[in-house]
């Protein structure tokens, strides 16, 4: 059976990339990443939520992985409501990182991430996650693959593809959450509403 681990925080893509791979008969290891950023607390517990969820209907989907990458590398002043507000320089790049070397600890040469390439910052183009997959591959030399399966689609279209396997009433997309519950507000939170608003 395929291995694969899977960059997970329990939001819409990273929830509907675990399905993307559970449906495929992949053995799925979810991995949550921390930063140390003010919203990975709340974002975590709904992350196990939805884990769980998973883990009841699919027995290929393997323990959840956390590991820490301590470095926050952009302190956020307000809520952010543009695009050019939400970027954190290298968080990609840093997260397929740790997803590399978590893949390779357990004997697997692929990982997943689920960015759809719509925000315009230089670690989130296929280009970028295409030459990562060769820098890492060099360096071990043996072949190791970033995969990004939904790069260039809209969140709207993951969620009509994907929206009926996953628990949306359990995930969360939001960086200032406030009792578990999404703000209203920043940019994430917007897309989420637009994306359902378009189905």
């Amino acid at each position: 059976m395929r291995k694969i681990v899977v960059l997970f925080s329990g939001g819409v893509e990273s929830s509907a990339l675990l399905v993307h791979y559970l449906t495929r008969n992949y053995l799925v290891y979810p991995l949550y990443v921390k930063f140390g950023y003010p919203w990975e607390r709340e974002e975590l517990k709904k992350a196990k939520g939805v884990y769980n969820f998973f883990k009841a209907r699919y027995p290929n989907l393997m323990l959840m992985g956390i590991r820490k990458f301590k470095a926050v590398l952009k302190k956020f002043q307000e809520t952010p409501e543009s695009e050019k507000e939400l970027e954190i320089p290298m968080r990609n790049f840093i997260l397929c990182t740790v997803g590399a070397v978590y893949a390779l600890s357990k004997g697997i040469n692929r990982c997943a991430i689920g960015s759809l390439g719509i925000y315009p910052f230089e670690d989130n183009k296929r280009e970028f996650f295409e030459d990562f997959s060769k820098t890492i591959s060099a360096s071990l030399g043996k072949e190791f693959f970033v995969e990004t399966p939904f790069m260039n689609m809209h969140k709207h279209e993951v969620i009509r593809k994907y929206g009926r396997l996953i628990p949306l009433e359990l995930s969360l997309t939001c960086i200032s959450p406030v009792g578990g519950k999404p703000c209203g507000k920043c940019i994430k939170c917007k897309e989420r509403e637009e994306a359902l608003s378009l189905l």
